[in-house]
């Protein structure tokens, strides 16, 4: 009876022993699902982690990239490279390979551009050269919304073939004549200009300006001259054109080549003319009577508005207030 007794004691101690060894078990195993879980957890958290890591550091190249873009456009840069666009000019129209003054040996007028060369005196004639090459330039190059696009023909229907970069400029004067926002635009702009730069940009000037250049200057070339050397000469200045106004389309700013018109009064003290010679002698007028090159503007946005800011003035001769003689005061010395 003693041993049955403690034989059954015995198993119920067993039996308690084995309860709670299963107890511990199953918190054991619970506590795992749980630890488990939470490893899932943070391994979910820290993959998120990097992923947002990911994204902010795509968006951070962005940023840089954005701004190593607007880093390369300066006021100072375009301001240098507009000065040395206007040296390129005197230097052209000053050329010992040119000989202007057989113009004066003609007895009849020669009219070309709606002026009378050969009434001019040499000064103001060399003035009115450089105003008829920088037109020139600004009317094919400088006034464009061109975006660099190299082979830009593109073959339609019926033979016919579209420019793709005038194309591109014309839609870009549709949103602005439509009254589009201008970071709208500009942000439009920038995109294409990337897209642009990723395959085939245009590293020299296509437009008409060079044989135009060249169709003025050829009379007026010295004997002996080699003109392929001259029309290389004009198609490397229509190429520093061309960079200078595609470095321009790379800002969020809007860069304009202005050329006030002949015969506008101006106001001096507004500083977007300044005169640098009196046309027909006399006393100095505000009457622009040469424009010989155009000025610099740039236009920033200000919340809805457009600030203009002249970083570079248009250079002129002026009418003289009484002009009594042919004059000869209009002297080039210009440094730049």
């Amino acid at each position: 009876m003693k041993l049955r007794t403690g034989s059954k004691k015995k198993l119920e101690d067993k039996t308690l022993e084995v309860d709670a060894l299963e107890a511990r078990l199953q918190s054991l195993e619970t506590k795992m699902r749980q630890e488990r879980a939470n490893a899932r957890d943070r391994a979910a958290g820290l993959a998120m982690s990097m992923q947002q890591l990911e994204d902010e550091k795509a968006k951070l190249r962005e940023v840089i990239l954005g701004n190593s873009v607007k880093q390369k456009t300066s006021d100072d840069d375009i301001k240098q490279r507009f000065a040395s666009l206007r040296q390129q000019i005197q230097a052209l129209a000053n050329s010992p390979a040119y000989d202007l003054q057989q113009l004066y040996a003609m007895r009849s007028p020669v009219r070309l551009f709606g002026v009378q060369w050969n009434l001019l005196s040499p000064a103001d004639l060399v003035f009115h050269l450089r105003a008829v090459i920088f037109s020139i330039i600004h009317r094919h190059i400088l006034s464009r919304d061109i975006f660099g696009l190299e082979d830009s023909l593109r073959s339609r229907e019926h033979h016919r073939e579209m420019k793709l970069d005038d194309a591109l400029g014309d839609f870009e004067g549709l949103l602005r004549e439509n009254e589009v926002k201008e970071t709208f635009i500009s942000d439009w702009r920038l995109s294409t200009l990337k897209c642009i730069g990723t395959f085939r940009p245009a590293s020299r000037d296509r437009s008409a300006a060079s044989s135009e250049i060249w169709n003025v200057l050829e009379a007026f070339a010295r004997h002996g001259q080699d003109s392929s050397k001259l029309f290389a000469e004009i198609c490397q200045l229509c190429d520093n054109a061309f960079n200078l106004r595609l470095l321009t389309r790379q800002s969020d700013d809007r860069y304009q080549f202005e050329i006030p018109e002949v015969g506008v009064e101006y106001d001096p003290d507004k500083g977007y003319v300044e005169a640098y010679g009196v046309i027909g002698g006399g006393k100095e007028s505000n009457i622009v009577a040469i424009p010989f090159c155009g000025a610099l503007v740039k236009y920033t946005v200000n919340g809805d508005t457009e600030a203009s800011f002249v970083l570079e003035p248009a250079q002129v001769v002026v009418q003289a207030k009484e002009s009594k003689k042919s004059s000869y005061a209009t002297n080039d010395y210009l440094t730049g």
